[in-house]
């Protein structure tokens, strides 16, 4: 399964409200696939968690490692960016999600995510991390 950002984000964060169903998410998964962009976008994350929820320095660069430590493979960009561009301009979406869309595609299978724009967009290609780990 492709997994979002925000799945590993609040599971190894321990989000309220999100961290149960995130961590149920990614320990059903058989294989945890993620393009490479994911890193940048986690990062990100951790970023704003450190910033401006006072996330510990620490706390996060243990959830950058924790996160690498689960993901089994990493697409890389340059085989999804063209399809990704496609699907973004198509159904304008973001880019970032359309990645994960076009890495779905590619390996034939679905993206994991709590993002409701995107699976209201993409049906058939995502799955409700929420239902997914229940």
């Amino acid at each position: 399964m492709i997994i979002d950002t925000m799945v590993f984000a609040y599971a190894l964060m321990g989000v309220e409200g999100f961290r149960d169903p995130a961590s149920e998410a990614l320990a059903s998964a058989d294989l945890i696939e993620v393009p490479d962009s994911l890193r940048a976008e986690l990062v990100n994350v951790v970023w704003r968690w450190v910033s401006i929820k006072g996330l510990s320095l620490d706390l996060g660069l243990e959830v950058l490692q924790d996160a690498e430590g689960l993901i089994d493979r990493v697409i890389p960009t340059e085989q999804l960016w063209e399809r990704a561009l496609e699907l973004a301009v198509q159904y304008n979406h973001s880019a970032y999600d359309t990645l994960l869309i076009a890495a779905a595609e590619l390996g034939e299978t679905r993206v994991v995510t709590f993002d409701k724009k995107l699976l209201q967009t993409f049906p058939s290609l995502t799955v409700d991390a929420g239902e997914f780990g229940g």
